[in-house]
């Protein structure tokens, strides 16, 4: 294993910083991270539901296959654009450059996917692959454009990942197609931006809030004073404060709620930040409203 990283260094001596080779980072991520967040969904997230809907995640679908065990629908939302392609895919230098982001960082850097990126599939259908799923097939989505229907098994599990270009700004949301999409089971909210906290973003918001079951997030997602009466709360890791990320701002009733649980340290990286702040991951689970 230390060969490989040395290779690493050494291609990174050859061709300079600005690319990165992300063969040699999935192994180091499979060996440092995979187990971990496969652990942590076996023992939190078995019984969430099985429509998992990631806002904000782009193609990320490393993540929400090794954290959701028994998820049968993926949906997934960014402004990327998209078509059928076949697998096995060749990845171009810049969808190497963002695939390698989210096996060091936890995340696609929405800089990097803007610049040069042609089509998202290429990088959902190289994540399968890497985790090994088998039968995949990819098909538009009728009615859409910039909508792909992925089919594929992992774990044994027949599944489906849907992925829509789509606006969530006040201003671009579209809440009779979101209409569509429920049941909501689980929102999933990594490495967001902050967007679920600011005004632009307010009906996307309070459309979540209303529909949402459940949310598994971390401090990016929705914010904590809006959860608290409303929600079951488990938090996991701790929160002191944002990554220094433009739109974060310090969650002060969220920290002293972080602060009297006094959790050990989570050795995941799950959103902004991972070694330079505490990890955290907030499960929030909508209360039952008494029958009368």
């Amino acid at each position: 294993m230390k060969l490989k990283y040395f290779l690493l260094c050494v291609y990174f001596f050859a061709v300079g910083t600005n690319t990165v080779f992300a063969g040699p980072l999935f192994e180091r991520f499979k060996d440092k991270q995979q187990q971990y967040l496969i652990d942590f969904g076996n023992k939190y997230l078995q019984n969430v539901g099985l429509h998992v809907f990631y806002p904000f995640g782009g193609p990320d679908i490393t993540y929400p296959l090794l954290l959701f065990p028994n998820f049968e629908v993926l949906t997934l939302m960014g402004l990327e654009p998209v078509k059928p392609v076949d697998a096995p895919v060749e990845l171009d230098k810049d969808a190497l450059n963002n695939l390698s982001s989210l096996y060091r960082s936890s995340f696609f850097r929405t800089i990097d996917m803007a610049a040069g990126l042609r089509n998202v599939a290429d990088l959902i259908l190289k994540q399968l692959e890497n985790l090994e799923a088998t039968n995949i097939t990819v098909q538009p989505i009728d009615g859409r454009e910039n909508a792909v229907q992925i089919k594929f098994t992992y774990s044994g599990k027949a599944r489906t990942i849907r992925y829509y270009k789509a606006g969530l700004n006040n201003e671009q949301i579209n809440l009779e197609f979101l209409e569509t999409l429920k049941p909501f089971d689980v929102v999933l909210f990594k490495a967001a931006s902050y967007l679920p906290h600011q005004k632009p973003f307010s009906t996307f918001r309070n459309f979540m809030l209303e529909n949402a079951k459940t949310f598994v997030q971390d401090s990016t997602g929705i914010p904590y004073d809006y959860l608290k009466d409303h929600f079951n709360l488990s938090l996991h890791g701790q929160y002191l404060m944002p990554y220094k990320f433009p739109g974060g701002f310090e969650q002060q009733d969220f920290r002293k709620y972080s602060e009297e649980l006094n959790n050990p340290v989570l050795d995941i990286c799950f959103g902004y930040g991972c070694k330079k702040v505490p990890t955290n991951i907030l499960i929030a689970t909508r209360k039952e409203t008494p029958s009368l």
